[in-house]
């Protein structure tokens, strides 16, 4: 799933105008790009995206009003831990800080795999307060 994501956003003529809508909208309108058609678009496709995760997660955890709370605190931590930049930094972030607190709650206990999770989360907060792939922008 995460390959075809990251082929729809960069190798499609919707892509270019997702990310054009979402890094500046006011001059994708300029350029013709219908930001609000765009906009909508991409929160559908990330509806399909959130359902089709919640498929996947379903015959693991019990289906009840709050069964994904805890899974959304860590993926927005990781989103902001790899700062907003690429789609691969917030991949390979979700696959450190996950992989590790995976392994953690492995070896240990699920609460010590959450613990070190929330640890490394705050400490690459402390050392990149702009997100670990903010430096990957491009310079113009």
């Amino acid at each position: 799933m995460l390959v075809f994501v990251y082929l729809l956003m960069t190798k499609t003529v919707y892509g270019m105008k997702a990310r054009a809508s979402i890094q500046v909208p006011q001059m994708a309108q300029a350029i013709g790009i219908e930001s609000s058609r765009t906009n909508m678009l991409t929160f559908s496709v990330g509806c399909g995206l959130a359902g089709f995760a919640g498929a996947v997660l379903l015959p693991i955890v019990p289906a009840t009003p709050s069964m994904g709370f805890a899974f959304v605190i860590k993926a927005f931590l990781t989103v902001v831990v790899a700062g907003p930049v690429t789609l691969t930094g917030s991949a390979l972030t979700a696959i450190g800080l996950g992989g590790g607190a995976s392994v953690t709650a492995i070896f240990m206990t699920s609460v010590v795999g959450d613990v070190f999770f929330f640890v490394i989360t705050a400490l690459l907060l402390w050392l990149y307060p702009m997100g670990i792939s903010a430096k990957w922008r491009r310079k113009l």
